[in-house]
């Protein structure tokens, strides 16, 4: 016991295998590794705990709830994933196919409400600036009031069109 087939202890395999090991081990805590942030669009892992930030079937807006499976689809051409979860809320019930926009972390739910009000405020802005009709610019930018393939024509080929079908026809 504790010799070798040379006749040798094995105490200098021992002390090695120590060293080798202490020193990894320091090497590893040496290395400072960034924690991953974490915001609204960082997929939920099993396990963490949610709010539901709409009412769902069987769970109102605002209920505590768990993940149990995380399931979905990746773009692997930088397109938008499609997450998907089964949660457990705190009543007992278990809800599956529950999209990501459904739910939040609790601790970022004030950063949540944020982002509702600004995309309200966007829409609202963006139905502001649809209901009152711009002049076409002059160097030939469409007027905004326009729709459909007419939006995307500068006013003056659109005039110049008028003008030619105008002359054409009499």
């Amino acid at each position: 016991m504790g010799s070798n087939p040379t006749g040798g202890t094995w105490n200098h395999c021992r002390n090695r295998l120590a060293d080798s090991e202490t020193n990894s081990h320091n090497a590893a805590r040496e290395i400072n590794v960034p924690k991953q942030s974490i915001d609204l669009d960082t997929p939920f892992r099993k396990g963490e705990n949610v709010l539901t930030t709409r009412d769902l079937r069987g769970a109102p807006e605002g209920t505590v709830g768990r993940i149990k499976l995380m399931n979905g689809l990746s773009d692997y051409n930088g397109g938008e994933p499609w997450f998907r979860y089964w949660v457990r809320f705190e009543d007992g019930t278990l809800l599956g196919q529950v999209s990501h926009e459904d739910l939040v972390r609790p601790s970022q739910v004030g950063e949540w409400h944020e982002r509702v009000e600004a995309q309200a405020r966007a829409a609202e802005d963006a139905a502001n600036a649809a209901s009152s009709p711009a002049e076409a610019s002059a160097d030939g930018a469409p007027a905004s009031g326009e729709s459909g393939v007419a939006a995307l024509i500068p006013s003056a080929l659109l005039e110049r069109s008028r003008a030619a079908k105008a002359r054409l026809l009499g």
